[in-house]
């Protein structure tokens, strides 16, 4: 993959990014302002923050890559690509056993909620997501 492409996706994503995020923060400025309750109008302050992360994360790494090129090779080198998606895996993992304790937690705190609470469901629907989606991801990447 070349620097410039690398560089242009990189500056794509940071627009798209910082354009939804505001596109929520002003959604969520109008309804503050407007006093018109749509859900709880911080909800949409919270989902813009993580459009907003992102492009962070995407200045910080087109910072990166303009600041020392040879930066690219890193995305194409075999070795270091099988070491990332090792440490990806391992974040997953993680992540997995802590969506399975606060499961776990939610459901053996608050036992009145169990089956009746929309916490409790969208807890288990993320655990168990999290846990068939790699296996489906596997299965679709065979195929093809």
């Amino acid at each position: 993959m070349s620097a410039e492409k690398i560089v242009k996706e990189t500056k794509v994503t940071i627009g798209v990014s910082l354009l939804v995020s505001m596109a929520l923060f002003i959604t969520w400025f109008i309804f503050e302002i407007a006093e018109f309750s749509f859900t709880n109008n911080k909800a949409l302050l919270a989902l813009s923050l993580i459009p907003f992360s992102t492009a962070i994360a995407s200045s910080l790494k087109l910072m990166k890559i303009k600041k020392n090129p040879k930066v690219i090779v890193s995305e194409t080198d075999e070795r270091l690509v099988a070491e990332k998606n090792e440490a990806d895996a391992k974040a997953l993992k993680l992540l997995q056993g802590v969506l399975f304790l606060s499961y776990l937690g939610y459901t053996f705190i608050i036992p009145e909620d169990t089956f009746k609470s929309i916490g409790w469901w969208i807890t288990l629907g993320i655990l168990l997501l999290s846990l068939f989606t790699p296996l489906m991801f596997r299965h679709i990447t065979k195929e093809t």
